[in-house]
């Protein structure tokens, strides 16, 4: 993975084709930071697929369909990318809802910034035979009560996974040209 810059500190060209060669390699260097984060990102979206399938958290295709890689922007050697879950509802896939959600909850802790309550809101009502949970409209045109749904934290679980193929993928990315 090294490179050997051989100068000769008494000829003028020998110092400047070893400054060249030294700004190859930083141009190199920050190109494979750049590809090595939109790798991990494109991972990523697999990765987070697969969580959501194996969290039985395919309600519609929509939230599969929404995973995607954006790239955030560049930083000094090199760029930042995420992966994003694209749809309204997948925080309440991640982090679960409701009566449900309160019995199963996030079972780590809540990113910074993120306040979540269970079962809070304008809309739960109690039901006459007790549950407690709200309406929603489908697609289909009906309404439907829900008591809502367990934590899947699909995203969460994606992270972790990514975090540790860090260094591997660091050695395919690095380890070309």
């Amino acid at each position: 993975m090294g490179k050997t810059i051989n100068i000769n500190l008494f000829d003028p060209k020998s110092i400047q084709a070893a400054v060249k060669a030294l700004r190859d390699y930083e141009n190199n260097l920050e190109y494979k930071c750049s590809l090595l984060a939109e790798t991990l990102a494109e991972k990523g979206i697999e990765i987070a697929r697969v969580q959501i399938a194996d969290l039985d958290a395919i309600f519609t295709s929509e939230l599969l369909q929404s995973i995607h890689a954006e790239y955030v922007g560049s930083v000094k050697g090199g760029g930042v990318w995420a992966v994003v879950a694209g749809t309204d509802h997948a925080a309440f896939v991640e982090f679960g809802t409701g009566v449900v959600g309160k019995q199963s909850p996030y079972p780590y802790q809540l990113p910074e910034g993120v306040d979540w309550q269970y079962a809070s809101g304008k809309t739960i009502r109690q039901l006459a035979d007790g549950r407690y949970g709200w309406f929603y409209p489908a697609d289909d045109g009906k309404w439907y009560f829900t008591e809502g749904m367990p934590s899947r934290p699909f995203m969460y679980l994606t992270a972790i996974e990514l975090r540790d193929i860090v260094s591997q993928t660091a050695r395919v990315v690095f380890g070309s040209g």
